[in-house]
């Protein structure tokens, strides 16, 4: 037997260590607290089941060693960014509070038990368990507490004497177990059993007596230690020891509190066998009484019974929870105990929550506000809840919209909207004095009904039929001028579709066209034609007053909905009451516009005209018509090099060169890595300058022209569209080589030179260049292709002033040469007319 408890002292005394520096947290450091249980723990991982036996053999339970250290938790281990002086906490596994065999918190969310169910972020907890929620780690020290003058002196204490006068001493004086102190020149003095005031005056004496000419200094230094007892519901209950100043409170601190199922009112000190007295922790955490937080003295017991009765708050209280009884307890005074009420509690509306003799719950109404229902009995495990006030308003009136000062203001009998809208001044500049509304809703059921108020009538005359009065909760709306106005109402719009019901259709009408503010209305009672377009803000200025047109739908068959169109004339409807008519529910009022009204067609012309300038044409006109009335061409004028541009080709073009470059990136990145692969650097370097390009390329917009023959009417003339461009270059006498050349230059016509003349003067073409493709840009943006004819070789194209060689790059054929040459054309013929019209 000697030799396995060696064994087991060798093997697993580590864990029995571990654990005790866990326990004597309090003298030991962070690292070796964390070192121990990490040790201990690998060990225990490493134990197999002979071992266990061997260990069980010699009186230990390893399985119930070992899960001890799971539950040891060391802060800031582990690398966990804990400070170094991080305290060691056990914490505890069971923070709920419990009543048998379920917690409150369990209750009070279980359907079937009296509290019934707060909702699970805001559950009942019962109140004051929370002050020993963990477990300290350390407490101050007794030699820095200040001693009471009661305090009774004992075996342990230690008194401090200082001599000063004729004699210059200090001595630390014990006293013994006999209760003496071994006095300097006075020898023993018994001083157990009474109080530090009593000693002090006592020795003061025998020195003055007896010690002529000395004086002293008396204090008392280490305290003795006591040893208490924590029973009943403690935390752990056991026996402690203590410093001899502590109180009922610090042993409970000491010992971690107390568990789930103890009563914080009851917490008795008992000497002897009798009850010495009975401590209320909730005097302590509600009013900071501690009149009845007793000194401890040696072999005292502190017993903690467990809690009786119970009762919970929830609601409109400053501290909603569960609260123990003690005594009889009333509904005010369970309300005091949960701090009192909140600003906008109920009064009137509080129930109390019970289960009955029957075994089954029921509940009681009780009025906060009268004496009979503050007095009424709390039972054990009855639940008060306390409603809040509501948050919607009564006896007020709304003023909102295009105000200074919109808000809510107090109702009264006789109020009307000329006392919310005195006068002009009270409405912001810009407000439309046609139109505003009262959101009303009608009694007994809210329902929802929309008024239409002329503003400018009720400020005009105070007794005109629109001065209304109003009625609680009403919402006058003011409205400005400002296009949106539709958009202001759709809160309202959406109130009405969402209170019509089967047979009953939403109190909407529309209007479109030519007004302010087209748009869903809602359709006040009575609403007519002219009310509706002033409700939209008016007429537009091209709004065609002669007929507007009424489009009505009847829902009334359950087959088919039979729609009607009606012509009305709003000067009549304006002029005769009887002639507008009364709109009803899902009718649309179309406004028509003037034809032609204020429209503006230009024509912006630049260049070589007479009259420069942008012109306004009307539809129909042609372009020869306009440059007739800018004055013709000028003599410099090179007819055949004219830039026309148009915004909806632009458009078109800008959508086909982006189409173009995702075309291009595409067959850039099919072919660049094979490239790459056979080291040709340079056709890499082409691909990327020819994206690159065109990306840069914007979109013109240009309609190739013939000007010459449209102005000698030899061919047909060009119909105006608005923001047409024509510039009219000067005439050029250069034609230009660019692409792939030696030197891409500019050369004076020359009606002898042909296509291979002009590029040997711009020195021929380089490496890169594709001979087959050449092509010729004309000046008036047309390509001209001679490699397409049956005289390709000779290259025989007819080149004119103005006109552009285009010597393109040799691209790989195989995989991209459709791509590429496309790419690179555009680049070129766009740039040559953006640069014509640049040049203005």
């Amino acid at each position: 037997m000697k030799n396995k408890r060696a064994f087991f002292l060798r093997y697993f005394g580590i864990v029995l260590m571990s654990i005790g520096v866990i326990v004597q947290a309090q003298q030991v450091s962070l690292e070796a607290a964390s070192e121990g249980v990490q040790e201990a723990r690998e060990l225990c991982n490493s134990i197999d089941e002979q071992k266990k036996g061997l260990a069980k053999t010699a009186g230990y339970d390893l399985d119930k060693l070992c899960g001890a250290l799971e539950l040891i938790e060391i802060p800031g281990a582990g690398g966990g960014g804990g400070e170094d002086n991080a305290p060691l906490v056990l914490p505890r596994n069971d923070q709920q509070f419990t009543l048998g065999d379920k917690s409150l918190e369990q209750i009070a969310l279980d359907k079937d038990n009296l509290t019934q169910s707060p909702s699970a972020t805001d559950k009942l907890l019962p109140f004051g368990y929370d002050l020993f929620a963990g477990e300290p780690a350390s407490f101050e020290q007794a030699s820095r507490t200040p001693v009471s003058p009661d305090y009774l002196l004992g075996p342990g204490d230690t008194v401090q004497l200082r001599f000063y006068g004729k004699l210059n001493e200090s001595h630390n004086l014990e006293i013994n177990r006999s209760g003496s102190i071994e006095f300097p020149q006075l020898g023993p003095i018994h001083l157990a059993g009474i109080t530090f005031s009593d000693a002090k005056q006592l020795l003061q004496r025998r020195i003055q007596h007896e010690m002529i000419g000395v004086e002293a200094s008396i204090s008392l230094g280490e305290l003795r230690s006591i040893q208490v007892f924590m029973l009943g519901e403690a935390y752990k209950p056991g026996s402690y020891t203590v410093s001899a100043l502590s109180t009922i409170t610090n042993a409970l601190f000491l010992s971690g509190g107390v568990s789930d199922i103890a009563s914080l009112r009851n917490v008795q000190l008992k000497r002897g066998g009798a009850l010495i007295s009975t401590l209320d922790l909730y005097d302590l955490l509600l009013h900071g009484d501690t009149s009845q937080d007793a000194q401890l003295q040696s072999g005292d017991t502190i017993y903690i019974p467990t809690v009786k009765q119970i009762a919970s708050v929830e609601g409109a209280a400053r501290r909603p929870a569960i609260y123990e009884l003690k005594g009889t307890v009333t509904a005010a005074q369970l309300i005091e105990l949960a701090g009192g009420l909140e600003a906008n509690a109920f009064h009137q509306s509080a129930r109390i929550h019970r289960v009955g003799n029957s075994g089954f719950r029921h509940v009681i109404d009780i009025d906060l506000t009268t004496e009979q229902g503050k007095s009424t009995a709390i039972k054990n495990g009855d639940l008060l809840k306390i409603e809040k006030v509501v948050e919607e308003q009564e006896l007020f009136v709304t003023l909102s919209g295009h105000v200074h000062y919109p808000g809510e203001f107090l109702w009264r009998d006789g109020l009307r909207i000329s006392d919310m809208v005195k006068n002009i001044r009270a409405v912001k500049s810009d407000v439309d004095l046609d139109f505003a509304l009262i959101r009303r809703e009608t009694q007994p059921v809210g329902k929802i009904e929309p008024i239409f108020i002329d503003l400018g009538a009720v400020l005009a005359n105070p007794n005109s039929e629109f001065n209304i009065s109003l009625f609680p909760r009403d919402e006058l709306m003011i409205f400005s001028n400002d296009p949106q106005r539709a958009t202001l109402l759709e809160e309202l719009m959406e109130d009405l579709r969402l209170q019509s019901r089967s047979g009953e259709m939403a109190r909407i009408a529309s209007i479109t066209g030519t007004v302010r503010s087209p748009g869903e209305y809602p359709l006040t009672t009575g609403m007519t034609l002219t009310q509706l377009i002033a409700a939209a803000g008016g007429l537009n200025e091209e709004a065609y007053t002669q007929f507007v047109e009424l489009s009505r739908h009847d829902f009334t068959s359950p087959e088919e909905t039979i729609s009607e169109h009606f012509s009305i004339t709003l000067a009549d409807a304006v002029r005769d009451p009887a002639k507008d008519p009364e709109l009803h529910p899902y009718d649309v009022v179309s406004v028509r516009t003037i034809p032609e009204f204020r429209e503006k067609l230009s024509l912006e012309i630049k260049g070589e005209v007479k009259f420069p300038g942008t012109y306004t044409f009307k539809r129909g006109e042609t372009l020869a018509q306009v440059i007739a009335r800018a004055g013709g061409l000028t003599a410099l004028a090179h007819a055949d090099a004219a830039v026309f541009t148009r915004e909806d080709l632009r458009e078109q073009e800008a959508k086909q060169l982006e189409d173009l470059r995702q075309r291009l990136r595409a067959e850039v990145a099919a072919t660049g890595l094979e490239k790459a692969n056979e080291g040709n650097l340079a056709g890499v370097n082409d691909s990327t300058r020819i994206v690159e390009q065109l990306d840069a390329t914007e979109a013109l917009g240009r309609l190739v022209i013939d000007l010459s023959d449209i102005l000698d009417g030899s061919r047909d003339d060009v119909a105006l569209k608005d923001g047409d461009v024509l510039v009219v270059p000067q005439y050029r006498q250069e034609i230009q080589v660019l692409g792939e050349v030696q030197h891409p230059s500019a050369h004076l016509f020359n009606r002898q030179s042909s296509i291979d003349h002009y590029i040997e003067l711009s020195g021929g073409i380089n490496r890169r260049a594709d001979k087959k493709r050449i092509y010729v840009v004309k000046a008036d943006g047309s390509v001209a292709l001679p490699g397409r004819t049956g005289w390709f070789r000779h290259r025989r194209v007819n080149i004119e002033p103005g006109d552009t060689v285009i010597v393109p790059l040799d691209v790989d054929r195989r995989r991209t040469m459709t791509v590429w040459g496309e790419a690179t054309a555009i680049i070129y013929q766009l740039a040559l007319g953006a640069a014509a019209v640049n040049s203005f």
